[in-house]
C-alpha cells in the first residue's frame, strides 16, 4: 500500500503542471480519487517516499545504460518479433 501510497502523491505534484482541467487532467484526478480510497491515512512516510524515489533511479540508472549498449555499434539487438501467420480456412464440405 506504500508504494500505491506514494503513487497518489506523485499524481497530486504533477496535476498542477498538467492542469486539472484538461482531458488528461481530468482522467489523472479521476484515478487518484479511486486509489486513494484504497490508501489509509499515514500509509506513506517520508523514508517510503525517499526509497521509492531511489528504487526508480537505480532503474532508470540501469535502463539507460542498457540504451547505451544497444546503440552501441555491433550491438545485439533483440530478435524482431515473428511475424503473425495467416488464419487457415476451415476445408468446405462437398
Amino acid at each position: 500500500m506504500q508504494r500505491v501510497g506514494v503513487l497518489v502523491k506523485a499524481m497530486a505534484e504533477i496535476l498542477p503542471t498538467i492542469g486539472a482541467t484538461s482531458d488528461i487532467g481530468k482522467t489523472l484526478l479521476e484515478c487518484m480519487t479511486k486509489l486513494a480510497k484504497h490508501v489509509p491515512p499515514g500509509t506513506t512516510s517520508n523514508a517510503a517516499e525517499k526509497n521509492a524515489i531511489e528504487k526508480m533511479a537505480i532503474q532508470n540508472q540501469q535502463n539507460g545504460a542498457m540504451q547505451q549498449q544497444l546503440k552501441q555499434p555491433g550491438a545485439q539487438q533483440p530478435p524482431a518479433a515473428m511475424p503473425p501467420k495467416p488464419p487457415q480456412q476451415m476445408p468446405q464440405a462437398a
